[in-house]
């Protein structure tokens, strides 16, 4: 039985995970969201099944591990940072191109680049609460839990590729899943790369305050046309930050300061992460709930 548990929990926690997403999403909605709303929701959503994957396991050092602060090697924050934004501005730019091949190129921009409700929350709300909290919260259980518990069976390459797939799922919209793929592999290497969390949490809250500002001067200035304007200087910087991020990991890893992937069996590895009932169900019901939204 206790190993049934063990086996059966961090895909059922993803399960847990996508209902109270769609439950919370669908009260906020209801009522008009507000910061308190957000923040317990983002909370109960994330930390819940937190739980469940932390109870799975037989040994928590390695998750303790990668949730204790420690000194990251030289050069560690400027990867950091430089990959937060080239995944930001990709991530949006992925979003756009989905869009535009549906059809849907006006489009109001914060659906293409927030999920969470802004309305009715201030500027201080939504540093706390999208900015802030969703980093943390979303983190510590998929790349400190998910990805550490998903390693003890699998290579690294198969656990970026899942746990990308997990955090596009859990945003629960085709239109918005190339850009959380992209998001989720990155935050999951810059975890296993510096053996922290604390990294990818960085990473993402770098790209939650980039949408944000994209939010606000989009609609402050959107009078203006400056999105035509606003969309080449984000190419530019595009490829600027994809540039300089490669070379920093280029540089970490000559200095072996990070690590190489470690060995896998391929698509043999990805089937043993997804073959859990409860991946399964979660797989399930993303499917239903993308369906039902598109009759």
């Amino acid at each position: 039985m206790k190993n049934n548990r063990i086996a059966l929990l961090p895909g059922l926690s993803l399960f847990v995970c996508f209902c109270l997403l769609t439950g919370t999403g669908k009260l906020a909605a209801h009522y008009g969201g507000g910061a308190p709303f957000l923040a317990a929701a983002e909370g109960i959503s994330f930390l819940l099944p937190l739980l469940l994957v932390v109870l799975s396991m037989r040994d928590r050092k390695p998750l303790m591990q990668r949730l204790r602060p420690k000194r990251l090697p030289r050069g560690a924050l400027g990867l950091t940072v430089r990959m937060g934004v080239a995944v930001a501005v990709l991530s949006l730019f992925l979003n756009l191109l989905i869009y535009q091949l549906a059809g849907l190129a006006g489009a109001d921009l914060s659906a293409i680049a927030l999920d969470a409700p802004q309305s009715g929350l201030s500027a201080a709300g939504k540093l706390l609460v999208i900015v802030l909290l969703s980093a943390v919260v979303e983190e510590v259980y998929l790349r400190g839990a998910l990805l550490t518990a998903h390693e003890r069976c699998a290579g690294t390459g198969p656990c970026l590729l899942v746990s990308g797939m997990v955090f596009a799922m859990l945003h629960s919209s085709l239109m918005n899943f190339a850009g959380p793929l992209v998001a989720g592999m990155a935050y999951a290497y810059l975890t296993y790369a510096f053996g922290s969390v604390w990294p990818a949490v960085l990473a993402h809250a770098v790209n939650n305050l980039y949408y944000v500002f994209v939010v606000w001067i989009t609609e402050t200035y959107a009078a203006f046309g400056i999105w035509k304007h606003f969309a080449a200087i984000n190419a530019l910087i595009l490829l600027l930050f994809v540039y300089l991020t490669l070379r920093s990991a280029e540089q970490l890893l000559a200095k072996g300061r990070i690590p190489h992937f470690e060995k896998s069996a391929g698509l043999y590895d990805v089937v043993l992460l997804v073959r859990n009932p409860g991946v399964v169900a979660f797989f399930a019901a993303f499917l239903v709930k993308t369906v039902l939204h598109w009759i």
